[in-house]
């Protein structure tokens, strides 16, 4: 112990000298009134009542159902129509223009204002119209309650209520309290349209993060070089250096020692400003938080590889101005690599990377995270591009599937990449081996179509607040007809007017047809199978069995299963009246950021952003099972597969594991994941019994669904860009320390995920940002170890 007490004197010592530093004192009034700044933020719990922006899902058929309120008569009486002539005479004006045929545009600020105006003013409600909506168990109890008993804030969320009840089908859903932020006991003027669990997700994952990463990963490393780049030089100086040098101490140890000193300033401002976060975030949040104080090694860490550079240059060159220049120059370094990476990941990886698949015979089709749409070419071994991937591309490509064993469908949205309406109605596009897959213009879409799915009686399409369907056959008849005419006759007008709650009554002219297109409604060969009282609303998913003849919804907290009407024949089917609800059940569960549907023989896997996949009896949607997720996962997509209850399920840590039941003890097990690493995307086809896995950005491992054994492969020649991404971008990223990487392992250690929800594509799997954790921790470790070992051997060695 008395060896240590010489090492120890000197780390007191860069202590008391980081106390005599002015920088230090000017960090710590600097700390101080940051934390004095955040200290009277605080939150309150609220009613969830006035409309904003986001909560607009279907802006299109909003406009739509409002302006088919003011322009037909004979919803004037209805509840839709009450509350369109309820609005603004400046809304009501442009209303009638879009029900003339007028295309006008509305802001989405503009139409949730404008419904914020009927908060004023009731008049527009009548209890006996509204009967016929299909109201929420909380509206439902609103209505009860006598006038002494509603106050001012339940009043706005009872007109709220109503209003989604008239209007269904076109905004999120949100939970029934918000928070509010408070600043000194006064509301912030927004709302957050967040529940608690949200809001404790975006503060773990986004908020308190983003403070540490810029004020202790940034700004605290610069003042901190500042501060510490002198201590090297001045121990070299004859004087001081003789004088450390007469004790019985070692050469390398004295430069360690001097080194864990001067993290001493880094150290004295983070254990402030972590310790004063944490008791910000608990007594005003009520966010206890134990993880967040992990983050004071972790960040005393990163300015140590920064102050490994200040030291090896200090020993060198004896000037504390070329350690702090040859530091700065070293972040410069890290930023210019940060941004390169970042370059090459957003503009060559992501683009190219599979997130869908389909299999049609022999041929494998997948489309990327660029809208591109891929066909392998079995002879050159490469990937066939149909449609180019583009980085910063605006259309949208929908997921193809297979009507044959040689005809695909699927569908391109002009400008419908971060918006599902896009510029337009778009056709159905089916690409044939016969015409080399070349694209053909098929039926018309119905309006913000998101996902196709075939079956054996025909080929759904789901947009955002209905489903439609046509038969297989008709898809191929309308092929290359040029005569065909996308706008529908006056039957087929009528026939969406009432799918979409018009009147068949109202003059048929253009306008009814182009309001009913806004809506969704389905579009010339195709026709609307969902009943009136059943809607899509976010959350949304929906398995469809290979047959066609079951259907399983997920909508908000509600679980559906529907069936035809009757059992008729393929054509039939496919023209058939809406399908009816024979089983339901309401998930007793907050509402889910997003969820996955799966149906199997006698099965229904639903996977959310919750902790455990929830099983379900197909036939009548009871409970069966929660099996447990791996700790710290999520689900990124999943699937059924085989002939048997079997489901593959994607997770956060891209792998990829089966769930099936043990048919002794019946219970659900969660086997090991599979050999395939790195996976992007999973996919299965039923009629070939194949398991599709694409992995590596763009390979892909074709299994057999019931055994899992592996029986091809597709392993596509990297591009010029990939080959410098792999060879050269990739090794230097490697050698590199990942300090910018640091901030995803505050992340992680913050709020105890290891992914961060990013871009949720609806109808697909969910694309993550993967916290990586030990990768950074790892390079950074290696780089300080290298760094000091130079320094220790050049110091041992060096007279100075």
């Amino acid at each position: 112990m008395r060896r240590l007490w010489p090492y120890i004197a000197i780390i007191l010592d860069s202590f008391h000298a980081a106390l005599s530093s002015r920088i230090l004192w000017v960090a710590f009034i600097a700390i101080w009134i940051l934390l004095g700044a955040l200290a009277p933020i605080g939150y309150r719990e609220d009613f969830t009542t006035t409309f904003r922006d986001r909560d607009i899902d279907n802006g299109g058929r909003l406009k739509a159902m409002l302006a088919a309120g003011i322009a037909d008569p004979s919803k004037a009486n209805t509840p839709v129509g009450k509350i369109a002539n309820g609005l603004p005479e400046d809304v009501k004006r442009e209303l009638r223009q879009v029900g003339q045929g007028e295309d006008v545009r509305f802001y989405f600020t503009t139409l949730a204002d404008s419904l914020n105006s009927l908060f004023e003013d009731e008049s527009w409600y009548d209890a006996e119209l509204w009967k016929s909506t299909a109201r929420l168990r909380e509206l439902r109890e609103l209505d009860e309650l006598g006038p002494d008993e509603i106050d001012e804030t339940l009043r706005k969320r009872r007109a709220r209520l109503r209003i989604e009840a008239a209007i269904p089908g076109v905004f999120e859903s949100r939970s029934a309290r918000s928070i509010m932020l408070t600043y000194l006991g006064i509301d912030f003027p927004a709302r957050f349209a967040v529940d608690k669990t949200q809001f404790l997700i975006l503060l773990n994952q986004i908020v308190v993060p983003t403070i540490i990463n810029w004020l202790l990963g940034f700004i605290l490393v610069f003042l901190g070089i500042l501060v510490t780049a002198s201590i090297i030089p001045d121990m070299l100086q004859p004087g001081s250096l003789h004088l450390l040098l007469s004790k019985p101490v070692s050469r390398w140890l004295l430069l360690l020692s001097k080194f864990v000193g001067g993290c001493a300033f880094v150290f004295l401002c983070v254990i402030q400003l972590i310790i004063g976060l944490y008791l910000i975030a608990g007594l005003r949040l009520d966010v206890w938080n134990a993880r967040l104080l992990l983050c004071i090694p972790v960040s005393v860490f990163v300015f140590a590889v920064f102050y490994s550079v200040s030291t090896l240059a200090g020993l060198r060159f004896r000037s504390p101005i070329l350690a702090i220049g040859i530091t700065c120059m070293f972040g410069a370094y890290l930023v210019v690599v940060g941004m390169i990476g970042g370059f090459f990941d957003g503009f060559v990886t992501r683009p190219s990377t599979i997130n869908q698949m389909t299999i049609a015979g022999d041929e494998v089709f997948a489309t990327t995270r660029g809208e591109g749409l891929l066909r392998w070419d079995a002879k050159t071994e490469q990937w066939d591009e149909i449609y180019e991937s583009e980085a910063l591309g605006r259309n949208r490509v929908l997921a193809p599937v297979a009507i044959d064993d040689s005809t695909i469908v699927t569908a391109v949205v002009r400008g419908g990449r971060f918006n599902p309406f896009g510029l337009g109605g778009f056709d159905l596009l089916v690409l044939d081996e016969s015409n080399q897959w070349r694209a053909q213009p098929s039926l018309r879409l119905p309006t913000a179509t998101l996902q196709l799915v075939s079956a054996d009686n025909g080929v759904f399409a789901i947009n955002s607040s209905g489903i439609a369907v046509t038969s297989k056959q008709q898809i191929r008849e309308t092929v290359g007809d040029s005569s065909h005419n996308p706008k529908t006759d006056d039957d087929s007008v009528a026939a969406a007017a009432s799918a979409s709650g018009m009147s068949s009554a109202a003059p048929q002219n253009s306008w009814l047809q182009k309001l009913a297109s806004m809506m969704g409604a389905a579009t010339e060969g195709f026709q609307d199978i969902l009943p009136s009282d059943v809607l899509l609303t976010p959350p949304r998913s929906v398995g469809i069995s290979a047959s066609g003849d079951t259907m399983v919804l997920f909508s908000g907290r509600q679980l559906s299963r529907l069936q035809p009407t009757t059992d008729s024949t393929t054509t039939q089917l496919a023209s058939s009246a809406a399908w009816q609800v024979v089983a339901t059940h309401t998930i007793d569960a907050p509402l889910p950021r997003f969820a996955f549907l799966s149906l199997s023989r006698d099965s229904v896997l639903l996977a959310s952003n919750d902790d455990s996949l929830q099983i379900f009896d197909r036939d009548t949607l009871t409970p069966t099972a929660s099996v447990p997720l791996p700790d710290r996962l999520s689900v990124v997509s999943s699937i059924a597969i085989g002939d048997d209850s079997r489901f593959a399920v994607l997770t956060s840590d891209q792998r990829c594991r089966v769930l099936t039941r043990d048919p002794d003890s019946e219970k659900w097990i969660l086997a090991d994941p599979l050999p395939q690493s790195n996976i992007e995307a999973i996919a299965t086809d039923k009629r070939s019994s194949t398991l599709m896995i694409a992995h590596d950005i763009d390979q892909v491992d074709l299994l057999d669904a019931d055994t899992l054994t592996l029986h091809r492969t597709l392993r596509p020649q990297l591009s010029t860009w990939r080959q410098i991404d792999r060879f050269l971008i990739g090794p230097l990223r490697s050698i590199t320390p990942q300090t910018s990487e640091l901030g995803g392992t505050i992340a992680a250690i913050v709020s105890g995920e290891s992914s961060l929800e990013m871009n949720r594509d609806e109808f697909g799997p969910v694309e993550l940002v993967r916290y990586k954790i030990l990768e950074p921790v790892l390079s950074c470790t290696l780089f300080i170890a290298v760094l000091l070992t130079t320094s220790c051997v050049y110091f041992s060695r060096r007279d100075f």
